[in-house]
């Protein structure tokens, strides 16, 4: 039975985000959601990560890595996992 990923993603609770990143991956697209703070004093933000498979994020190389940031909050969650649907439609 195939998972919803939208389904899935949204039980992903933020303060969770908060603490730990979050992995997962649909197809051969890796992605990772994490708290990140840009520099000392400025705001946390949630930064999506995006890779291709097969390997984990330590041991792809950083040129094949990109990211995205969003705001720390519910609308931030969102938007991150609208673009992971978006993904997840263009490699159907």
């Amino acid at each position: 039975m195939a998972v919803d990923l939208r389904e899935a993603l949204y039980k992903i609770s933020l303060n969770y985000v908060k603490k730990e990143p979050y992995t997962g991956s649909f197809g051969d697209q890796r992605f990772k959601l994490e708290k990140y703070v840009p520099a000392e004093g400025e705001d946390a933000v949630l930064r999506l990560w995006l890779w291709p498979g097969p390997l984990c994020f330590e041991k792809t190389e950083e040129d094949k890595r990109s990211f995205n940031d969003y705001s720390m909050d519910q609308a931030g969650l969102d938007s991150a996992v609208d673009r992971l649907m978006e993904i997840q439609e263009e490699i159907k």
